[in-house]
């Protein structure tokens, strides 16, 4: 499988990019006819089928259908058959993959495909035709594969139970946001307002549905009852437990990041064997706990050191550390070299010539990361409250649980200011200091 030479490549990559193309091509394929099989055949045709079979009367035809292809009612898709699907798929792949016009060689040459000949722009658009017209086809693939596994439903979104229940909710929840249920003179509340759009939509929605046989929906006639004060309290306690909580977090997570960062860095840690051993485990250990979300953290360090603010701390800085890794090492692999090498030249050990030389160019990079992370953890921290990480969250799911929705509705709000503050002051921040 070749690449065609009009692609503009240096030779070794070249060859680099054609291993890459093919391994692409060959998954691509399995891909394709796994999900094929799976989707179109097991998950879509299938059911189709025994409904028509199983219906009363029986369709005889696919009764015919399924004793033919010896399935029985609700029959599985076996690891066998997945097997079997994967060589067939890759198998077509593999040939594919020799013809270099397929989607693998395309995506592996990606980059490269801007030419300033318009003979070379012809030749290629020509030759990755294919191409493209097999991308297209496992787009499609994709997305009828995410619209049968997600179930999606468009009726269900205009289920007369379902719009009742979500109005109710919305005026409960929009009654514990401050000032809302507050009645103004001559003009009522802005409550009575959101509710009498609300009827509005339910009269349009009897209109149509008179005519098409839906449900009627009922008018929405429920008063606003404020949250009294006292709560504003004590919400707003269990939400700085919050912000500090992310504090904290965010605080001690920085310097272990801005250490492991060098030892995650491949142009630092490139120069013998031992520090490429230590730069594949720093990798292993970002990813392994970034791809932890730290909701799970929190359950973990909850059963561990007991519900509270401390284990959604410890939670969010575990997962912070990995983070600001990541970006740190990036930033240091982004820098000149040309500092490193000349103090390299001066004869500098390794440790001054990352001090001096690479600090120096991601100072800013490091503090517009470390700010985003702090704001990151401060959503987060709501989110791990769910799990008894402590702060507003665990205030949230037990007024979730309670049915309290009006108060729910206020607790959103307060998370709402906050977030929305710290995304301005965070933004702010950022702009000013690159």
């Amino acid at each position: 499988m070749r690449i065609p030479n009009f692609v503009p490549l240096v030779e070794s990559e070249r060859r680099g990019r054609e291993r890459a193309g093919f391994v692409i091509e060959v998954f691509a394929w399995a891909y394709a006819a796994v999900v094929a099989v799976r989707i179109l055949y097991w998950g879509i045709f299938l059911p189709r089928v025994e409904d028509f079979a199983y219906d009363e009367p029986p369709q005889q035809w696919a009764v015919d259908l399924l004793a033919w292809a010896g399935f029985g009612r609700y029959a599985e898709f076996s690891w066998a058959g997945l097997g079997w699907c994967f060589l067939a798929g890759a198998l077509v792949g593999v040939a594919m993959g020799f013809t270099g016009k397929g989607v693998g060689p395309w995506i592996a040459s990606l980059s490269k495909l801007q030419v300033n000949n318009p003979e070379d722009s012809i030749r290629i658009s020509k030759h990755w035709a294919w191409a493209r017209f097999e991308g297209v086809g496992l787009l499609v693939l994709t997305v009828v594969t995410g619209w049968v596994l997600t179930k999606i439903d468009l009726a269900s979104m205009f289920a007369a139970q379902g719009l009742q229940g979500a109005g109710r909710m919305l005026l409960q929840i929009s009654c514990g946001i401050p000032f809302v249920g507050a009645e103004m003179d001559g003009v009522g509340s802005l409550f009575s307002g959101i509710r009498w759009v609300l009827n509005v939509g339910v009269a349009g929605y009897n209109a149509v549905g008179g005519v098409l046989a839906w449900s009627p929906l009922e008018p929405f006639a429920q008063n606003c009852v404020p949250t009294d004060a006292e709560y504003y309290g004590m919400a707003l306690t269990k939400l700085a437990e919050s912000i500090y909580l992310a504090f904290m977090a965010t605080f001690f997570a920085v310097p272990i990041a801005f250490v492991a960062a060098f030892f995650a860095a491949r142009n630092l840690t490139r120069h013998s064997r031992t520090m490429r051993g230590v730069y594949v485990l720093a990798r292993v250990y970002i990813n392994v706990t970034r791809s932890i979300e730290p909701i799970i953290w929190a359950i973990l360090f909850a059963v561990w050191i007991g519900i509270g603010p401390f284990a959604g701390s410890i939670a969010l800085m575990i997962h912070s550390i990995a983070s600001l890794v990541k970006q740190y090492s990036e930033a240091i692999e982004s820098v000149d070299d040309g500092p490193i090498e000349a103090l390299q030249a001066t004869g500098a050990n390794r440790i001054a010539t990352a001090w001096f030389a690479v600090v120096p160019q991601v100072v800013l990079p490091y503090l517009a990361f470390t700010i985003y992370r702090w704001d990151i953890n401060v959503r987060m921290a709501t989110i791990i409250g769910l799990v008894g990480g402590g702060g507003i969250g665990g205030l949230l799911i037990q007024e979730q649980g309670l049915a309290n929705w009006s108060k729910v509705g206020t607790i959103a709000f307060l998370i709402f200011v906050v977030v929305w503050s710290m995304d301005f002051l965070s933004a702010r921040v950022r702009e000013a200091i690159q």
